[in-house]
């Protein structure tokens, strides 16, 4: 029975997501259990900002249970969907948000202070957003690695989490 499931939801999760992850990619995801199968967030920083970004955009409650293991799905989508400079400037991003040797809680309420922006500030985020980082003046190169590591796992993380709950309704 347990086969005939994996097989629904990696069949569900390949036709959802199209040609951003296959079958042996999903095949991948369900089957990591242990730190040393992630291709992209190998240092523990990166998979504690990923996990903290999780709490603090989906504030999940303690008895809500995902069908997947988001840091694993994210992990892979940074693998199999960013470029190689792409996925640097994320890792650099996560390694400036995790920078000062920050506790779990001291991460989480970083993040939270780096999404609790003013209109204005988030305006001229996005306009920076728009450029490449040769673009960028050094200056603000740190908030631009920063901001691109957010935007680009809150769209994994929500893309795996309502993916989840969609293979959860199946």
């Amino acid at each position: 029975m347990a086969d005939l499931q994996r097989r629904n939801a990696i069949k569900c999760l390949a036709a959802l997501l199209g040609v951003a992850i296959t079958p042996v990619a999903a095949t991948q995801l369900f089957d990591k259990t242990d730190d040393s199968h992630f291709e992209v967030l190998k240092a523990a920083a990166h998979r504690d900002v990923v996990t903290q970004m999780q709490a603090v955009i989906l504030e999940l409650k303690p008895n809500e249970q995902l069908y997947f293991d988001l840091v694993a799905f994210t992990d892979l989508m940074l693998a199999n969907t960013l470029n190689a400079a792409e996925r640097t400037s994320c890792l650099k991003g996560a390694e400036l948000i995790a920078a000062g040797d920050l506790s779990l809680p001291q991460l989480a309420c970083k993040l939270k202070g780096l999404f609790s922006i003013s209109l204005q500030q988030q305006q001229q985020i996005m306009a920076q957003q728009a450029l490449s980082i040769s673009e960028v003046s050094p200056d603000k190169r740190d908030e631009y690695l920063i901001y691109k590591c957010i935007f680009t796992v809150r769209e994994f993380l929500l893309l795996g989490y309502f993916t989840s709950e969609k293979l959860q309704a199946s």
